[in-house]
């Protein structure tokens, strides 16, 4: 027998194995359009940065030719009374809580950096409309919650035609225009199991607007105790009028893959970026919130997202690189 052939031959064959393992993993990413998963490496990769963008509202000058036909500017009354229509989301377990006395405040203006870069997602389910919230990654990519993008617990993907984003929504008006969804992501921890702790996913859009509201960066640390600090969580909640909300609180709990803190949050904030400011970062999230209260400690006292670890990291680049 020729060893060394052998050998070779063997080699490929074991190379092959990681792959196979991640397409059986809770981690493996599906996407709305049925494309394969290709392969990615991070290498030393732990942070992603953030980026501010122009800034530049439609209002003040053309951004640029590929957004031209969006819709910008002034909401009319008919938009409006739609969109008052819409659903918030929220997660099948659960109730996105106030927990002790409400804390959450306005933002006074939607166009300052990073609340640009959040972005209220509105799309359409099997029993109408409904509205969630995320946060750009990247020019074209948009992060979120899981149950924005996927039935989960083996369902299916929402028509990804129904979908609009738009950036710094203040309520009435639409600083940046919107874009339209041209792919959905999530994983099959949550697409085909429903599993809480692989609650997140993304969306691909039809333009490059994140060079215009720029992007959050993000994080992945295996240090847990790094993470309890004092954190913020901005987005849409459903309680309120239609505009956008922050609160602050600090994280009490960190799991291997969630997160759980002591802001309030309602129903409509799915896929809110939970983050602060990080040297080396800038606005930098380490968790996708997406749950309220419920069961035994510490979900029944707290609120909690999918914690960003090597593994959601590694798709987020990944689905950023579309």
């Amino acid at each position: 027998m020729n060893f060394k052939k052998y050998a070779l031959i063997l080699g490929a064959m074991l190379a092959s194995f990681p792959l196979a393992a991640e397409a059986a993993g809770p981690n493996t990413p599906v996407a709305s359009n049925g494309e394969e998963a290709a392969p990615i490496s991070i290498g030393r990769s732990r942070v992603s940065r953030s980026n501010e963008g122009t800034g530049q509202t439609l209002s003040e000058q053309a951004i640029e030719n590929a957004l031209a036909s969006n819709k910008v500017g002034e909401m009319s009354a008919e938009k409006l009374e739609w969109l008052a229509t819409l659903k918030p989301m929220t997660a099948p377990v659960g109730t996105e809580s106030i927990i002790g006395r409400d804390t959450r405040r306005p933002v006074s203006n939607t166009t300052q950096f990073p609340f640009r870069a959040v972005v209220l997602i509105t799309f359409s389910t099997s029993s109408g409309g409904a509205r969630c919230t995320g946060w750009m990654i990247n020019k074209n990519t948009v992060a979120t919650a899981g149950h924005c993008v996927h039935e989960g617990n083996g369902g299916s993907f929402y028509s990804t035609s129904s979908y609009e984003i738009t950036p710094g929504y203040t309520g009435s008006s639409a600083p940046y225009g919107s874009c339209n969804a041209t792919n959905l992501y999530t994983v099959n921890g949550w697409a085909n199991s429903g599993r809480d702790d692989y609650d997140y996913g993304a969306i691909k859009l039809d333009c490059n607007i994140g060079k215009t509201v720029g992007q959050f960066g993000y994080y992945w640390t295996s240090n847990g105790n790094a993470l309890k600090r004092r954190v913020k969580i901005t987005g849409f909640p459903g309680d309120k009028p239609l505009t956008m909300w922050f609160s602050k609180g600090r994280v009490k709990v960190v799991q291997k893959r969630r997160v759980f803190y002591k802001n309030d949050t309602t129903g409509g904030m799915s896929g809110s970026p939970v983050y602060h400011r990080l040297s080396g970062c800038g606005q930098c999230s380490m968790a996708i919130h997406a749950y309220g209260t419920y069961n035994g400690p510490p979900y029944s006292s707290n609120n909690h997202g999918t914690r960003i670890n090597r593994a959601v990291y590694r798709n987020l680049k990944r689905w950023t690189r579309r």
